[in-house]
């Protein structure tokens, strides 16, 4: 008995014994940190708007441009023509928010802080339900509501926080499936109009759900009807956009017509694996379609652009696999794109934003590491059949984003969407440490209920 009690006054005075004290008897128990989490994330973000006011600019100000014009009953056009070249379900939720609360910024500023809040709660349902922990599952909250990169992209009219809302709801809803099967249509319903809003969505549920089946989250026969359900939600949403595209502009396109610029940024002679504007360079010449006809003949644009890329990959196979290294590595060097709108509006403020930009990459690579890690932990756990295996989904994000860069270009905000992912598996790792254990079991969590 006298040795126990050594034991456990020797852990009680041991280097961190306070914080993890404290971690299990309030921050991951008492009931208050959860609205307080939701209160903190909700007063950043609109101090931030009220204080440093955005004017939308480049693509944020076509988006807010196109949504009032939707509100107005003009649809979906541009300079008098038909369009389809960016996706039109941001726009079309920006048409909404005009419509309820007219035709200033506060509509659409309102329904970034709603995808903000709801991105919070999304994050603490799949570190719950992937059995990460209340202690994790709170700090991921935490660590995303003062997370300076997303608290700056709130103020502007930018598709990326409602848009990941709407896909982690989704994929919510694809891993209620698996015991469910009831919820895989709904789940692609959510899904749909997250494509509408990111056309490369498309490509997620597939990977998602042979992530679940290798970890032993359900069979493979129940994963490909579970697939299919999914895909056949998702075509409910797609399929109407796709006929309006075939009787309006003579082609059944899917979602948009941005897909030849997206590829072809990434594949041609002067390109370095970031951002790209081919209508600017030389390249253009190539198109042999007027940049002042890019609307009236934006579909067959695509179709060359497509083909110009096409052609390069299949003529440069090794130098394009080269560059989609490049590419990967980019889309997680550095993120600061958020604060761009902020110093247009208030160039004035320029040494605030750049000390900003700088404390924000401290922090970003930081939870980036964490993230790398819990991978790895999570992997290994997978392949051995322990406990924490299902962290793996919170890796499923991270990957299809670093995947799709490869393929096209990696732009620093196209890893918006895993940044949720990155603060589960950092959050996860740090809990870990902290003393609290991940309650998974050895498989994927369903298997065998």
């Amino acid at each position: 008995m006298t040795a126990g009690i050594r034991d456990r006054d020797r852990r009680a005075t041991a280097p961190g014994a306070g914080w993890r004290a404290g971690w299990g008897a309030g921050f991951a128990t008492a009931r208050w940190v959860v609205p307080a989490i939701l209160l903190l994330a909700i007063g950043l973000r609109l101090g931030l708007i009220l204080a440093f006011p955005v004017m939308p600019r480049a693509d944020s100000l076509w988006y807010w441009i196109r949504g009032r014009e939707i509100a107005q009953g003009l649809g979906y056009q541009e300079a008098g023509f038909p369009t389809t070249f960016w996706p039109v379900g941001y726009p079309a939720l920006l048409g909404a928010a005009t419509l309820l609360f007219g035709p200033s910024l506060f509509g659409p500023l309102l329904f970034n802080l709603v995808a903000q809040g709801l991105t919070i709660l999304m994050i603490l349902w799949f570190a719950r339900h992937l059995d990460a922990g209340e202690g994790a599952a709170r700090l991921a909250a935490l660590l995303y509501a003062v997370y300076p990169a997303h608290i700056a992209y709130s103020g502007d009219t930018a598709a990326e926080p409602t848009s990941t809302a709407i896909v982690m709801a989704g994929m919510a809803l694809v891993l209620k499936a698996r015991t469910r099967m009831g919820w895989a249509v709904p789940a692609g319903l959510v899904l749909g109009a997250g494509v509408l809003m990111r056309p490369q969505m498309m490509l997620l549920p597939p990977l998602l759900l042979v992530l679940v089946w290798l970890g032993g989250g359900v069979r493979w026969r129940r994963a490909l009807l579970l697939l299919a359900l999914v895909m056949a939600g998702m075509g409910a949403v797609i399929l109407p956009w796709a006929l309006r595209n075939q009787a309006v502009l003579g082609a059944p396109v899917p979602v948009s017509t941005n897909g030849g610029v997206a590829l072809q940024a990434g594949a041609n002679d002067l390109a370095d694996g970031g951002y790209f504007k081919v209508e600017t360079s030389p390249l253009w010449a190539q198109v042999g379609i007027p940049f002042a006809d890019r609307v009236e003949r934006q579909v067959e644009i695509d179709r060359r652009l497509k083909r110009l890329a096409t052609d390069w990959i299949g003529a440069h196979p090794v130098r394009w696999g080269l560059l989609g290294f490049r590419k990967m590595a980019l889309l997680w060097w550095k993120d600061s794109d958020g604060f761009w709108p902020l110093d247009a509006s208030h160039p004035e403020r320029g040494l605030m934003w750049k000390a900003m930009q700088g404390i924000d990459q401290l922090f970003y690579m930081a939870v980036l590491a964490l993230a790398v890690v819990g991978t790895v932990l999570a992997a290994r756990a997978a392949w051995v059949g322990r406990a924490g295996a299902a962290m793996l989904v919170a890796a499923v994000m991270p990957v299809f984003c670093t995947a799709l860069a490869f393929g096209f270009t990696g732009q620093t905000r196209y890893h918006y969407p895993a940044m949720p992912f990155v603060m589960i598996l950092a959050a996860w790792v740090v809990a870990r440490w902290l003393g609290e254990p991940s309650r998974a079991p050895a498989a994927m969590p369903g298997h065998g209920r």
